[in-house]
């Protein structure tokens, strides 16, 4: 059996990799003018989102074993709270207004705020172990 703990590393990787290969998708559909990337972007923009719910939910099973300050797990899991949200406008957008200015906007923003997600959560992983 799995256990929440080893669970969320686990299924957390899958929301950014997704994330960005949804966009690199929507990217060339945009160059090359084709649907069927368009619609594959789209979906990847949707598992995606499903993965990033369910690493927030096993993130905050997670939390109760205290291994971690409050403030290192709070913050992190705020970006990680924010990356969802925005990764849900993200797919949204990719359905209805694909390339439209406020789409690209969101997508801008995910990217940012799943930069500073990974950077929170690679602290929590490697630096609270060096002292």
């Amino acid at each position: 059996m799995i256990s929440t703990v080893s669970f969320h590393p686990f299924i957390s990787h899958f929301s950014p990799a997704l994330f960005v290969a949804g966009l690199l998708l929507l990217f060339l559909a945009h160059k090359r003018n084709d649907e069927k990337l368009k619609s594959a972007g789209a979906f990847n923009l949707s598992l995606g989102l499903f993965a990033a719910v369910i690493a927030d939910f096993s993130g905050m099973v997670s939390v109760d074993i205290n291994l971690r300050s409050v403030v290192e797990i709070e913050g992190h899991q705020g970006y990680a709270f924010l990356f969802t949200i925005l990764y849900g406008f993200s797919a949204g957008y990719a359905y209805t207004n694909t390339f439209s200015r406020t789409a690209v906007g969101f997508y801008l923003a995910g990217l940012l705020a799943m930069g500073i997600t990974l950077f929170s959560g690679n602290r929590l992983v490697f630096l609270a172990n060096i002292f």
